[in-house]
């Protein structure tokens, strides 16, 4: 290559030479420099085309860029995912959840001055232990018998975190129709308050006093008396064995007119007085005195007598100490309830029947009644 360029360079020279004017010619003389000037132009532009053929662009295939197509088994690649790190929130020292109401539900209906016990159920959900310098404040609303400030001894032991506990606390309505709330809190021995999870929000007591109408009823003259297991009826109110035989048995009956209390009215309670009675021998010796309700008409007749001691007895007494005692009935309450609207509540009362002991064992009523209370609409 190199002797190439030599041999062309020699040939411009040589070319420019050629055009020297002799020294008889007729030429137009130019000088030395211009000759030179041309001859070296002429060799620069000859070694550029000269250096453009011996150096060509090599013709390189262009290869396409492969693109991934992932088929059925490619096996995904894993992308980093920041893991969530969960934060432990710590439990409060005191805290309490709500279970339930035990007694007295919200909106729980009181006659004026009723004296009654409210009883809530909560669960200590904190992590410190209760004791008894704990306590269990009123902090507003209706005092519903205790006055403001009012606090009592949450519990004389000690209340584990996930242990439940009963807050009771002995309450009277007011004299007056309403309803009333009173709200209560909790407060730990360095006296700060706390209340039900999750906002920390006070348990209530809710009651509505009703004004209440009372009635005392008393057996109806020829729809009550003693049937015994062979005769009857007599005008007493007899139950045990009878004078005649001491084998035989007798039962007494009671009628009440309940027509003068209205068929929407609300019984609220039904207490019975049986505690005027005389006996003889030893009538509870016999076993358990059980009233049943039944439904004999208006006429007293023998064949009312039951035989046997039948279930579904509403109400009963094992002992004397235990009829003299003038009680509130929830069941015979229940059963007033449903007969509002009929004329008569009638009970039948009996023993199991005789023991064969050959002594006279009776219970005589003198003067049973039943007081009924009540609310009209």
């Amino acid at each position: 290559m190199k002797k190439s360029l030599i041999a062309l360079v020699l040939m411009a020279l040589l070319a420019a030479a050629c055009n020297l004017p002799g020294n008889g010619g007729t030429e137009t003389q130019e000088s030395p420099e211009a000759v030179f000037t041309q001859a070296a132009q002429t060799v620069a532009a000859e070694l550029t085309r000269v250096a453009l053929l011996a150096s060509p662009t090599p013709n390189v295939p262009i290869v396409p860029t492969p693109t991934f197509t992932p088929s059925a088994t490619t096996i995904p690649i894993p992308t980093n995912t920041t893991a969530f790190t969960p934060t432990n929130t710590p439990i409060p020292c005191n805290l309490a959840t709500f279970d339930t109401d035990v007694t007295i539900p919200d909106n729980t209906p009181m006659a004026p001055n009723q004296v009654f016990s409210k009883t809530w159920r909560i669960r200590n959900a904190g992590s410190c232990s209760w004791n008894s310098s704990y306590l269990l404040i009123f902090e507003h609303g209706d005092g519903i018998g205790v006055t403001a400030g009012y606090t009592q001894q949450l519990t004389t032991g000690v209340v584990n975190p996930g242990q439940e506990i009963d807050l009771n606390v002995t309450l009277k309505a007011p004299a007056t129709s309403g309803t009333y709330t009173g709200y209560w809190r909790l407060r730990d021995p360095g006296g700060i308050t706390f209340g039900i999870s999750p906002a920390g929000g006070p348990f209530i007591v809710k009651i509505v006093v009703v004004v209440t109408n009372s009635t005392t009823l008393l057996p109806v003259a020829g729809e009550s008396g003693t049937i015994r297991s062979d005769w009857g009826p007599g005008p007493d109110f007899t139950a045990g064995e009878s004078n005649a035989d001491i084998t035989r048995t007798c039962e007494a009956f009671l009628s009440f007119d309940i027509t003068s209390i209205p068929t929407n009215a609300t019984i609220t309670e039904v207490k019975v007085d049986f505690t005027a009675f005389s006996i003889t021998g030893n009538p509870f010796g016999l076993g358990v005195l059980n009233a049943y309700a039944t439904d004999y008409g208006p006429t007293l007749e023998p064949s009312d007598f039951a035989s046997g001691f039948p279930p579904g007895n509403i109400a009963d007494w094992g002992s004397t100490n235990a009829l003299s005692v003038i009680e509130a009935s929830p069941e015979l309450k229940t059963y007033l309830q449903s007969k509002l609207g009929t004329p008569r509540l009638q009970l039948r009362l009996q023993f199991p029947g005789s023991n064969g002991d050959a002594v006279k064992d009776r219970l005589t009523l003198t003067n049973p009644r039943i007081t009924v209370t009540y609310v009209k609409p």
